[in-house]
């Protein structure tokens, strides 16, 4: 090396420098991506859960009358009818004239990075249904979407 060499950055280290740099702020963007992605894909599952509950209440209306769990249970295998068992029943209670159901709602999503883990996730709401014993509209029906912090068995605790 001749002295004025000394101290510089060899031409090699700077491209190698470079072509990592891009590398790595290529792979974090494309994660950004994927997580953005990832993150809408769980928003529509989760609002495809409230269409499957408005879709339950208002077969419920329709099958109108006094509700038995069996009935319900129909109903909800009815609503839910693609055969993946997107809905469970937690509680069916009635009193003061109004029927009340608590009922889970899920849904897959496709994750984006499911290097460990499955590529597949469920996104899953907890849904209160209260609609009147008889000559239920559907205005009648009032649809509560329970928080993710609420399980259906807590929501089922405090129905009464």
């Amino acid at each position: 090396m001749t002295p004025e060499q000394r101290g510089r950055t060899a031409p090699w280290a700077k491209a190698l420098g470079a072509v990592l740099l891009t590398l790595v702020v290529t792979l974090v963007a494309s994660w950004v991506v994927a997580d953005h992605r990832e993150s809408a894909r769980k928003h529509t599952a989760l609002e495809n859960t409230r269409d499957d509950a408005r879709r339950f209440a208002d077969a419920l209306v329709a099958r109108g009358g006094t509700l038995s769990r069996q009935d319900v249970e129909d109903t909800l295998a009815r609503a839910t009818g693609n055969g993946h068992g997107n809905g469970l029943l937690y509680k069916l209670s009635s009193a003061n004239g109004r029927t009340q159901v608590v009922v889970l709602f899920a849904r897959v999503y496709q994750r984006s990075v499911s290097v460990f883990g499955p590529a597949e996730s469920m996104a899953d709401r907890c849904f209160t249904v209260d609609l009147p014993m008889s000559a239920a509209t559907r205005e009648s029906v009032r649809i509560v979407a329970h928080d993710a912090d609420d399980s259906c068995t807590e929501v089922a605790a405090r129905v009464g």
